[in-house]
């Protein structure tokens, strides 16, 4: 049986671009354990980017950042810039620096006590103790922008525009030394019988037994790469080395020193290959593409950048690739699709008090993004938290929906919550809650409610409740930070409008799951053109709604001519949707929402919008409509 038929692997298409401010196709990729891949910039800045592509920190440096980071067992991360050796916690703070002699191109190896290693344009391989200082530094006769290698008895292999490759025993004296044909501008890979695979210039690749003579020598192309890089040869499971050419093309080697087979690209590569679980070879190359060749040398698959691509590729454990360009993107290439959500339990009860976490999963196992949402259609009846756990507050029954973070597929389950043996009976509900559809609130009642007094939006709160638009609880409660399904909102946008019309006839596959109470106000917002629903022809009433949804509603409600605005005022302008963007950019003209509103100044188009939020929004809108 095949194996690597069910290892991870990239299918080519983008998962997501982030654009630095500089140059990264220099720098290699590193991937921390949970996820945050971390690339160095010709803007002189180290960035840590999370899994969905958006920046959680940069660290500025004194010079750009030609190395490629590496990352020790307990998070540190270490990357060289100009002539400093930077070890950054993994909050992005500096934890210690290292001053060399000479610029550094190298990326630092660990060593198993801590050591770091790391080569020097000044001639020398420096080895450093966990906390910085110099525990002693090894000099070769010329300068080194490579990366150090260690083998597992702790001897550092290192190469040099000395034409030499030099073995060094962990104490920082020579082992061996090793004369080669030409400048060693690459990396040592080491095999698992301990040989040494290194490559001089463009012309030899060479195979070291660990005593340091000679075991094979292969002829690459003699076309010269004028650049300070040279491809390192990686080893694959099979010991097969794979090394770029010199020109335009990869070697495969097989581990006898003969040729396997030779795949030719469109450009000079020069970047080091980068092997995938299932054998996967991926390569840049200066013709902006990234190659996906398979073990037997055909080409699986070609993703084209905007920039060459010189460092090499880092490989996901989900089989994403991703690799810097001169086009300042670090992309994320191999995207799983979500095509389901699946939740343990579609009925269920509790007591009041009780507490119980539902189990939701997105399918399949492997997609790219496996967030889930929770919501619940009624938090006086039962409040669940971003876990999946659900409390029960009070008699009644919630619907309890889990939507996979792209919004595009949800589960639901129904949740019956009795009231506790002990407790005494409910009182009487006085106030509607903001999802009925009763007669409208007297404008005393607001200044019943006993939570808003002293929120940023308590006055525009205060207004929606005197206009009947929304309701406080029974418990004399607002809960201004509540979420508002979809359902809600309509309900909410509706009695604002108060129009007179039934409404249309509702196609939408999942209207059963519209309680009787909403009803009439989605059919009427329908009418109206307030709602469109999805492009599967469901509207998730029970879904909560999110920021992007809602203006994009209100904006409808308003009557009010939208345009194509080129961007927003917001900071994270480039995270809001297309078709979301000229209904926010026209909320924020006419200020139905303001920068101001947000933390940041992020409008987070995918946060779910709260009831202080909705009440804030609508009263603006009427005000501008009016």
């Amino acid at each position: 049986m095949n194996t690597n038929l069910f290892l991870p692997s990239s299918n080519g298409v983008e998962r997501w671009a982030f654009e630095a401010g500089g140059d990264i196709s220099w720098s290699s990729p590193a991937i921390g354990q949970d996820g945050t891949v971390y690339v160095g910039s010709t803007d002189g800045k180290l960035y840590a980017v999370d899994q969905k592509g958006k920046k959680k920190w940069d660290f500025a440096t004194k010079d750009k950042v030609y190395a490629s980071p590496t990352i020790s067992a307990d998070g540190t991360v270490f990357v060289g810039s100009g002539a400093t050796l930077y070890a950054i916690y993994p909050d992005g703070k500096l934890k210690w620096s290292f001053d060399a002699e000479g610029v550094i191109y190298s990326e630092p190896a660990i060593g198993a006590d801590g050591t770091v290693y790391f080569a020097c344009e000044d001639g020398k391989l420096y080895a450093l103790k966990a906390d910085g200082t110099k525990r002693w530094a090894f000099a070769t006769g010329g300068g080194m922008s490579v990366n150090p290698a260690l083998d597992s008895n702790g001897n550092i292999y290192v190469g040099s525009r000395d034409k030499k490759l030099y073995a060094i025993k962990p104490n920082g004296t020579k082992k061996w030394e090793l004369t080669t044909i030409n400048e060693v501008k690459s990396t040592p890979a080491i095999g698992a019988d301990g040989t040494v695979y290194i490559a001089s210039g463009a012309e030899r690749m060479y195979a070291v037994k660990p005593d340091g003579t000679v075991k094979w020598e292969f002829s690459l192309d003699k076309k010269l790469y004028g650049g300070n890089v040279y491809s390192s040869p990686a080893i694959g499971a099979d010991g097969t080395i794979y090394v770029g050419s010199g020109g335009s093309g990869i070697y495969a080697i097989k581990p006898d020193g003969t040729k396997k087979w030779k795949f030719d690209s469109d450009g000079i590569l020069v970047a080091t290959p980068a092997i995938g679980a299932d054998g996967t070879i991926y390569v840049g190359s200066a013709d902006s593409k990234l190659y996906a060749i398979k073990p037997d040398g055909t080409k699986k698959w070609e993703f084209k950048t905007n920039g060459q691509i010189v460092a090499a590729s880092a490989v996901g454990p989900d089989g994403a690739v991703y690799i810097g360009s001169g086009d300042r993107k670090l992309y994320a290439i191999g995207m799983v699709a979500v095509n389901g959500v699946n939740l343990n339990k579609t009925v269920f009860k509790l007591d009041a008090g009780q507490s119980e976490t539902l189990q939701a999963t997105v399918a399949p196992g492997n997609a790219s993004n496996q967030d889930i949402l929770w919501s619940s259609s009624d938090d006086r009846i039962a409040q669940v938290d971003v876990a999946g756990k659900v409390t029960g507050m009070g008699p009644g029954t919630a619907t309890i929906t889990a939507t996979s973070e792209d919004g595009g597929y949800y589960k639901s389950s129904v949740v019956t919550v009795t009231a506790a043996k002990d407790a005494p009976p409910p009182a009487p509900e006085n106030d509607p809650p903001a999802a009925a559809t009763p007669p409208p609130a007297s404008p005393s009642d607001a200044a019943d409610l006993t939570d808003i007094a002293g929120h940023k939006r308590e006055a525009e709160i205060a207004k929606a409740v005197s206009l009947g638009i929304v309701f406080g609880y029974p418990d004399g409660t607002f809960r201004p930070d509540g979420n508002v399904t979809r359902a809600e909102f309509a309900s909410m946008l509706v009695r604002g409008l108060s129009p007179g019309e039934e409404g249309a006839t509702l196609a939408f596959k999942d209207k059963d799951q519209i309680g009787a109470w909403a009803v009439k106000a989605v059919r009427q917002a329908v009418k109206l053109g307030i709602i469109h629903g999805y492009e599967d022809g469901t509207f998730r009433p029970n879904a909560n709604i999110t920021h992007a949804e809602m203006i994009s509603m209100v904006i409808r409600a308003s009557g009010l001519a939208t345009d194509n605005a080129p961007q927003t005022g917001f900071s994270d302008d480039a995270d809001i949707p297309k078709w979301a963007k000229p209904a926010v950019s026209k909320a924020e003209e006419t200020g139905i929402v303001k920068t101001g509103d947000f933390p940041g100044g992020k409008f987070a188009p995918l946060a779910m919008s709260t009831r202080a939020e909705a009440a804030s929004s609508l009263v603006r809108m009427l005000e501008v409509r009016k």
